[in-house]
């Protein structure tokens, strides 16, 4: 199926479909993250364990995963806006169906075709936020769409937590959830569809050769490497700060969000005037440093300035990255590109919060953080290496 070319206008911040798909990506992530608090308990309510808690938790971003990169290429011959309305429409339906699921198999199977859902929108929405931003504005675009997602965390997850608390049962919650996504749904029925140019003489060399680009892999492999970080701070810090006498740890959260939504309004522009690179490299370098006083905590005041620095630095450098791969990769194949690196974030967060488990036992959490900094900066010498020559090749 090709694709017309269609003239855009002039790209305003303020203009309606830049409002209605903020709103849309701050419902869409309000309606996942109202779930959050509760699908644990929830497990446990049908009688499931610690170890099914996990799996059922797991079995959403595995899937995800798994299908990102069909999805991705689907958004390139399709466009953006039908699967960004299948992923909506999905997430509408879904918590509709846990109301009614009343054993532990067929939540199984509702949780991935929940990922699948997820995978759809996620990899759509990217690559049509990518499609609306001017070049010259990209990063800034992609900042401020980001935004939304960060404030859908500062919001609904303590909103779930306050019904749970107060009484409200899961059945509610769950009609929370689909009603927050009903309203993605809609604001994404009312913005234009911005469809690639048409794909006549052009093919798409597949999802890993995509990826094999350096221009695309030398990015994704950066934020392995910071999504692994994430991962380890946001799994391990609650119960490492107990351990330092800090049981009150939730001010790490509420900067953490504040200076993520700083960083990404203000390095998503700057890395516009001056060069991803010269945003990319001080934010590495900047979030292993955060990372590495973690083992050095001590008091919350500590804390607080050692999750400024995180946030700043992690904020500026996920959509940096991320305006940094589209900026290199063909138009006919920014879905699969997007896919691709994209799918390093959830293997990192994976990596950190799983894998380093099993260091955080053997040798203590400050372990954890000492690798998690040598692994970014290992990645920031290969990033600061190779990237030109793969900038000068693409």
């Amino acid at each position: 199926m090709g694709f017309t070319v269609s003239r855009q206008p002039e790209f305003r911040l303020l203009s309606k479909d830049f409002i209605l798909i903020c709103l849309a990506n701050f419902c869409y992530f309000g309606s996942f993250y109202i779930l959050v608090p509760a699908m644990p308990q929830y497990v446990v309510s049908l009688g499931g364990t610690t170890s099914q808690v996990g799996l059922i938790m797991g079995f959403f971003t595995f899937s995800s995963v798994v299908v990102r990169p069909y999805f991705g290429n689907m958004s390139d011959i399709r466009g953006r806006k039908s699967l960004m309305l299948l992923g909506s429409g999905f997430f509408v339906l879904f918590p509709l169906v846990y109301m009614a699921v009343g054993t532990l198999v067929p939540l199984y199977l509702v949780r991935i075709a929940h990922g699948f859902a997820h995978a759809a929108y996620l990899v759509a929405a990217m690559a049509y936020i990518a499609d609306m931003a001017p070049p010259h504005r990209r990063g800034e675009v992609m900042g401020i769409f980001g935004v939304a997602n960060i404030l859908g965390m500062a919001v609904f997850p303590a909103w779930g937590t306050h019904v749970l608390s107060s009484g409200g049962s899961f059945q509610y919650l769950f009609f929370l959830g689909a009603l927050t996504a009903s309203a993605s749904f809609v604001s994404i029925l009312l913005v234009a569809d911005i469809r690639p140019p048409a794909r006549s003489g052009l093919k798409s060399r597949g999802f890993l050769k995509v990826g094999g680009r350096r221009a695309v892999l030398i990015p994704s492999l950066a934020l392995l490497s910071g999504a692994t970080c994430y991962g380890a701070v946001l799994t391990f810090l609650p119960l490492f700060a107990p351990q330092r006498d800090l049981p009150d740890f939730g001010i790490f959260f509420t900067v953490f969000a504040f200076s993520t939504i700083l960083s990404r309004v203000i390095g998503g522009r700057l890395s516009d005037r001056i060069g991803r690179r010269k945003i990319i490299v001080p934010c590495m370098a900047l979030l292993t440093l955060s990372v590495w006083m973690l083992p050095f905590l001590h008091t919350l005041w500590f804390l607080a300035v050692t999750s400024f620095l995180f946030g700043l630095s992690f904020g500026s450098f996920l959509p940096t990255l991320n305006a940094l791969v589209v900026d290199y990769a063909p138009v006919h194949e920014r879905g699969s590109a997007l896919a691709f690196f994209m799918s390093f974030m959830d293997v990192g967060i994976t990596v950190g919060s799983m894998a380093l488990g099993f260091v955080a036992g053997s040798y203590g959490y400050p372990a954890v953080y000492w690798i998690c900094g040598c692994l970014v900066l290992v990645t920031l010498f290969v990033f600061t290496i190779f990237l030109p020559r793969a900038e000068k090749a693409a």
